[in-house]
């Protein structure tokens, strides 16, 4: 329970956060079909998903580990890497900003590329 007090706990949950918003932001805004524009390639969509993931890993690793995923989280947790407390702070915060993050691109993304969202082609 010590952990919640600390600053370098809020820094790390607020770290996972960011880095799971900012990841679905530019993930799937680079999959997004624009209609005046060729719908992206899967090769294009991979790289920015890609290059998103390993930039922030970069950048946020340092702070939290970058787990970016629950499912990171939970096998750190299973393999004893992190604290119960801590694993469930993190799989809050990443759930908390893959949502916030797809509700900003849904908000920021005009009416006319907003009319495939979320379709599998």
């Amino acid at each position: 329970m010590w952990e919640l007090r600390s600053i370098a706990f809020s820094r790390a949950v607020l770290a996972e956060f960011l880095a799971t918003l900012v990841f679905v932001l530019f993930g799937l805004g680079s999959a997004l079909a624009w209609p005046s524009m060729a719908s992206p390639g899967v090769l294009q969509i991979a790289l920015a998903f890609g290059l998103a993931i390993g930039t922030l890993v970069q950048a946020l690793g340092p702070v939290s580990g970058a787990h970016v995923n629950p499912a990171v989280t939970v096998a750190l947790l299973v393999g004893s890497q992190l604290s119960l407390l801590r694993a469930l702070f993190y799989i809050a915060a990443q759930l908390l900003g893959g949502v916030v993050g797809a509700a900003i691109l849904h908000q920021v993304t005009p009416p006319a590329a907003r009319e495939g969202m979320a379709i599998n082609r």
